[in-house]
C-alpha cells in the first residue's frame, strides 16, 4: 500500500486520476468517522446520568 502512495508521487502531472480523486474522499471520509466518533465518545462519556 505505502509503494502505491510512493509511486503516484513520483509520477504525478498534475491530473487528478479517478484513483486518486477516490482515496482523497475515502481519508477525507476516515477522518472524519474517526473525529465524529471521538467527539461522540467524549459526548457519551461525560454525560450525567
Amino acid at each position: 500500500m505505502l509503494e502505491l502512495l510512493l509511486l503516484q508521487v513520483e509520477g504525478s502531472t498534475g491530473d487528478p486520476t479517478a484513483m486518486g480523486v477516490f482515496r482523497f474522499f475515502a481519508a477525507l471520509f476516515l477522518i472524519l468517522f474517526l473525529y465524529g466518533g471521538a467527539w461522540t465518545f467524549t459526548w457519551w462519556i461525560s454525560k450525567d446520568e
